[in-house]
């Protein structure tokens, strides 16, 4: 039997389309996310940014949704999964209200285990960072590159 787990073995590497995405789930409301910004378009080896994102409830009732913040590596010498959830945080608004979510990014979570160091490695490359209430519902999209 085969355990690699990139040959599709675990739900990070799963090429199928899942039966419920990750994050699924109902409201009662609907939203809206713009203005996606990131504080800084550079990210240290060692560092932290803060990804930015306006979250309107565009319903007639109040509510609550999750933001969530997904990155998917655009340059790595190694295979990541196609998306990797990387943040969240839970607003509540009123209905037609809006909201400035933060979501921080640490470089220490795109690391990978390098054997030859050995340790854990932070590449410079570009990653994508993607804003939506799922992880098949992405919304925004934005590029920071990692130094």
């Amino acid at each position: 039997m085969d355990y690699n787990i990139r040959d599709g073995r675990t739900y990070m590497y799963f090429k199928g389309e899942p039966l419920y995405p990750f994050g699924y789930g109902l409201s009662y409301t609907t939203f809206k996310y713009s203005n996606l910004r990131a504080s800084s378009p550079q990210l240290a080896k060692d560092g932290t940014l803060t990804i930015s994102v306006d979250v309107t409830n565009t319903g007639s009732r109040a509510g609550d949704d999750v933001v969530q913040m997904y990155v998917k590596h655009l340059g790595s010498k190694v295979e990541f999964p196609g998306e990797a959830l990387k943040g969240f945080h839970r607003v509540t608004l009123e209905a037609g209200e809006t909201k400035t979510v933060q979501i921080p990014l640490k470089a220490s979570t795109l690391a990978w285990w390098d054997q030859k160091l050995p340790g854990f490695r932070v590449e410079r490359e570009p990653i994508r960072v993607m804003i939506g209430n799922s992880s098949s519902d992405i919304q925004l999209t934005t590029e920071v590159h990692v130094q």
